[in-house]
């Protein structure tokens, strides 16, 4: 499946990497993933969060990306690349840990997006 890229706008983005997290406070599924088109060869981070909290049938899903810097890009790219169960939010293995921090309010913490920075919507 290709999505939307947000730097050349062609249906070119793809999901190479991700991995399953523990649910947080606000969403039952969360994946992180690893994107990258394969015409202007972009490559950032992208979010995958589902929820089925709240009124009867009511399910909301988000699924946005965002740029980071090589440096951030390469370790989280090594994080999944480790971990022996990618697939598996309750794996205990070290990336899971890592990847896996909280804020106070029990929200999980996306690595290498700061408060305010921008988002994008990843779509087809």
């Amino acid at each position: 499946m290709s999505f939307q890229c947000p730097q050349c706008s062609q249906s070119s983005l793809k999901i190479v990497k991700s991995i399953e997290l523990a649910p947080d406070s606000r969403s039952d599924e969360i994946s992180l993933q690893v994107v990258r088109c394969q015409d202007c060869k972009y490559e950032g981070l992208a979010v995958y969060e589902e929820s089925s909290r709240g009124a009867l049938d009511a399910e909301s899903i988000d699924h946005y990306g965002y740029s980071v810097n090589r440096e951030m890009l390469r370790e989280i790219k090594s994080l999944i690349s480790r971990c022996p169960q990618p697939r598996n939010a309750r794996c205990d293995c070290s990336s899971h840990q890592k990847l896996n921090k909280r804020d106070k309010s029990g929200r999980w913490i996306k690595p290498g997006l700061e408060t305010g920075e921008s988002t994008y919507p990843v779509q087809r």
